[in-house]
């Protein structure tokens, strides 16, 4: 829960949420206001819960800055604070959190999201209340409506079987619709890894989409780990991009906020998302340029098979943009090279623009506690010239960085997540 924020539009005011009628009404006293902090980084898992709050049919209120929680909370009659965040905000919501909660002595504090969910019990240290573990769709209505629960809050089975229930949107609100949750790979470096997956019904994809134009916004954009695997294959995606045209939208697939594998990159896909898609770019997660890496990553593809995906991509008249990883625990200075000699070949052959990424052990993933391997003197000049040049973004400096972090965070007990993964990462 929680991306960076993609759309921009005009949203409701905070104070348009909160009731307007007396707190001597009874069911005032009664019903919780819901404070929602937001942030640049969770948005998209705001409009997730505002979905679920009103559903619930509880009143809930934004606050997009701590001073704003304070004055939202402290009128209210009885009120929670949800915050949503990942890893690289721990600092920022442990602070925020450390010097609001004194002043707010009648709220009680629920966390979610990847870091908590990863690491429920260093988040409770933090000075949160409750935290929901997975996914909140069953459990965090009746929690909200009852006013009191466990400390840790998890359904049992993992998460609804069927998502369509649940609100796919929140009217007024900018932001994609998630399609598609779950994943069958088992990437070492992410936390969604081998989850059941599970996607939205066409029927109500459609009606989200046409529910936005009808409120002025065409270009619509969606959440899935795996755009050309919607509904179970190619003959489903192209089922949903026809219905989405017709409804009058402008879907972007394959581009943030959602990806596509290499291997499922055929000619076929790469016409059908020219034909139907606003993007004229195709992020494609690439990750190493050595099969022993990817191997290890437990990425089911091959170094080939992200050639042939950029190579396809071009020649359909998408520009292919290809995620990469620097930095793998175990990996060797030949193996970084090579990811570098993939890189190069990618922007000289297939005019690909690279996103590059250094490695950082997040807690809930199979590498967390691994240690990254650094960057080659050459590696890193190459990135830096490639950023000069315009041919590569991302945030592999800050990553460096957050790698460090992550280390001494976990030292200070601040993550209290238990490593998962060996201390020695082989090599062959």
């Amino acid at each position: 829960m929680g991306t960076r924020l993609l759309s921009k539009g005009k949203e409701p005011t905070p104070s348009s949420h909160f009731p307007r009628v007396s707190n001597a009404d009874p069911a005032v006293r009664k019903s919780p206001i819901c404070v929602l902090r937001e942030t640049p980084t969770n948005r998209y898992s705001v409009n997730v819960l505002v979905g679920l709050i009103q559903q619930a049919g509880l009143p809930w209120v934004v606050a997009r800055s701590g001073a704003e929680v304070v004055r939202l909370a402290s009128g209210a009659g009885r009120a929670f604070a949800l915050y949503s965040f990942m890893t690289p905000d721990l600092p920022t919501v442990r602070a925020e959190v450390a010097a609001l909660r004194p002043r707010l002595p009648g709220v009680r504090w629920l966390a979610g999201g990847a870091h908590p969910t990863a690491d429920p019990e260093g988040t409770l240290a933090m000075g949160f209340d409750h935290v929901v573990v997975g996914e909140a769709e069953r459990v965090l209505g009746p929690f909200l409506r009852d006013g009191d629960g466990p400390s840790v809050l998890r359904d049992p089975d993992g998460g609804p079987p069927d998502l369509d229930p649940y609100p796919a949107r929140v009217a007024g609100r900018p932001g994609p619709v998630e399609i598609t949750r779950g994943c069958r790979g088992g990437c070492r470096f992410c936390s969604v890894g081998r989850r059941r997956v599970r996607h939205r019904g066409l029927p109500t994809v459609v009606a989200a989409a046409r529910a936005m134009v009808t409120e002025g916004r065409r270009v619509i954009r969606f959440v899935t780990p795996d755009a050309l695997a919607y509904g179970g294959g190619l003959k489903a995606v192209a089922d949903l991009l026809a219905a989405l045209r017709t409804a009058g939208a402008e879907p972007v697939l394959g581009a943030f906020p959602s990806e596509v594998r290499p291997e499922r990159v055929t000619p076929e896909a790469v016409a059908l998302l020219r034909t139907h898609c606003h993007n004229r770019t195709l992020v494609i997660g690439g990750q190493s340029g050595s099969d022993r890496v990817l191997r290890f990553l437990g990425r089911g593809h091959t170094v080939d098979d992200v050639v042939q995906a950029a190579a396809r991509a071009r020649r359909g008249g998408l520009r292919p943009h290809v995620d990469l990883i620097f930095g793998i625990p175990g990996e060797t200075s030949e193996e970084q090279a090579a990811t570098v000699e993939l890189a190069r070949l990618l922007q000289r052959e297939h005019g690909a623009k690279i996103h590059a990424h250094y490695f950082h052990p997040l807690p809930g993933t199979p590498l967390w506690g691994a240690d990254p391997t650094p960057l080659d003197p050459k590696t890193r000049a190459f990135l830096e010239r490639a950023e000069r040049a315009g041919t590569l973004d991302g945030d592999w400096r800050a990553q460096i960085a957050l790698a460090q972090d992550l280390r001494e965070w976990a030292s200070r007990g601040w993550i209290r997540a238990k490593s998962t993964s060996r201390p020695d990462v082989p090599t062959s």
